[in-house]
């Protein structure tokens, strides 16, 4: 009964809504389809009970995507080892009727035993000295430990991927929640997220290489000798950007104390919105037609993407039309630090 009760409340809260299209977030709109609901007939608090409910459930979602996330990272890690992933239940936990179903994730040692903590013992800090690959790090004590891709193979190894893009596969036009947890698999187009990018390069001196390659196929880079940002509640400003070399050019100089910006959280300081204007996101200052490494890939090289949208690198490719071919960045702790 209690059931019937609830669904009445919710029918009638939908049809409240619906007499204006209204958007709620999340991408759901609530459509103009019922006309015979009064506004006598349509209580507050339906409204605003369908309302909160809506963003909740967004939240999770969100939550949901992140759970996800690690748990095919960790399936990556566990199959390069040969383990067996084995999830478990606690006793009170509900199987049916709730909405969360708690699976904890842990890693099996010799015999089946499982460690403790559901990884290594000692989870590494950054890439230095560790496997080619998808590898589990934790750059501070009191952070949850995440994975990351470590590059072994370029200038002496030991570079956490932040960036990487060559053939179009992952979409970078994206909102200000996804580049804040990060998006794609770790073993082929991704983006680390803000938040973790955040963590690595305030934990410790870290270094920033930028690899570029167009469609000649000429090879450039940019290396940094420090780079940092900044928190969310900084709007992840690009604080710190050290001495440069290279043949790409300066590029990143310009960028230097802007917050990041994409299409939903303009942050930049020109009178447009650079994210939105460039369909990409990026640390955008008063001038959007500089660098643009999130931008759209030209995956038909004869059909250039104009209007400063492509892949850009002041100085190597400037734009407005055009679009680099490869794009990787990569941080590390400086030798010395």
């Amino acid at each position: 009964m209690s059931q019937m009760v609830q669904l009445d409340a919710l029918v009638m809260a939908m049809a409240c809504l619906s007499t204006t299209p209204v958007n709620l977030g999340g991408g759901l709109v609530v459509p103009s389809s019922l006309e015979n609901v009064t506004s006598s007939s349509c209580p507050a608090d339906s409204i605003s009970s369908l309302t909160s409910r809506i963003q909740s459930l967004a939240g999770e979602i969100d939550e949901f995507k992140q759970m996800i996330g690690g748990l095919q990272e960790q399936l990556v890690d566990l199959r390069r080892f040969g383990a067996s992933p084995q999830l478990t239940l606690s006793a009170s936990t509900p199987l049916l009727g709730s909405r969360f179903l708690s699976l904890e994730p842990q890693l099996l040692g010799e015999g089946g035993a499982v460690v403790a903590g559901g990884g290594a013992p000692a989870t590494p800090a950054n890439c230095l000295k560790q496997q080619h690959g998808v590898t589990r790090i934790r750059p501070r004590s009191n952070v949850e430990p995440f994975f990351v891709f470590c590059d072994q193979k370029v200038r002496g190894g030991g570079w956490t991927m932040v960036v990487n893009r060559y053939d179009g596969s992952e979409d970078f036009n994206r909102k200000w929640g996804d580049y804040k947890i990060g998006f794609g698999p770790l073993t082929t187009e991704f983006f680390i997220g803000l938040d973790k990018l955040h963590q690595i390069t305030s934990s410790d001196n870290y270094e920033l290489l930028v690899q570029l390659q167009n469609r000649k196929q000429e090879l450039r880079y940019a290396l940094y000798d420090h780079f940092s940002i900044g928190s969310e509640s900084e709007q992840y400003r690009l604080n710190v950007l050290g001495k440069y070399q290279g043949d790409a050019a300066d590029a990143l100089r310009q960028h230097t104390g802007k917050k990041f910006s994409t299409q939903d959280r303009d942050n930049d300081e020109s009178e447009s919105n650079c994210a939105a204007a460039q369909s990409a996101a990026f640390w955008y200052g008063p001038s959007c037609n500089l660098s643009n490494p999130f931008g759209l890939y030209q995956r038909l090289l004869e059909r250039d993407v104009d209007g400063f949208k492509g892949i850009l690198w002041r100085g190597f490719l400037d734009g407005p039309k055009g679009s680099l071919k490869i794009v990787r960045m990569l941080v590390r702790p400086r030798s010395g630090s």
